[in-house]
């Protein structure tokens, strides 16, 4: 699926995705600890805060790329959102070590 997107008109939009899903982690990362919690554990996000978070965040680059989003882009969009926020998260968070 990555390999069709890399070569259209969605290409550049793939690594803005993947910025938002890492300034989204690193927001969920500033915010608890502004509160005094520490990182723990899995990913807390979802595939559908991703897509609501493509969709507030690319409207420009989706007019500059001129390529309208069908519901298989905008979820590829979401994935690579999602994908790029939980390996930010993991980086930063400690293991679960409670069972």
């Amino acid at each position: 699926m990555h390999a069709v997107a890399d070569s259209g008109p969605l290409s550049g939009l793939l690594p803005l995705a993947a910025a938002i899903g890492e300034a989204w982690a690193q927001e969920f990362l500033c915010d608890l600890r502004s509160r005094g919690r520490d990182p723990i554990g899995a990913w807390p996000g979802t595939v559908r805060e991703a897509r609501s978070r493509v969709i507030a965040n690319l409207p420009a680059a989706r007019q500059r790329a001129d390529a309208a989003l069908d519901p298989d882009s905008l979820q590829l969009l979401a994935r690579t959102t999602y994908d790029a926020a939980r390996r930010s998260w993991l980086a930063n968070a400690e293991p679960d070590l409670e069972p």
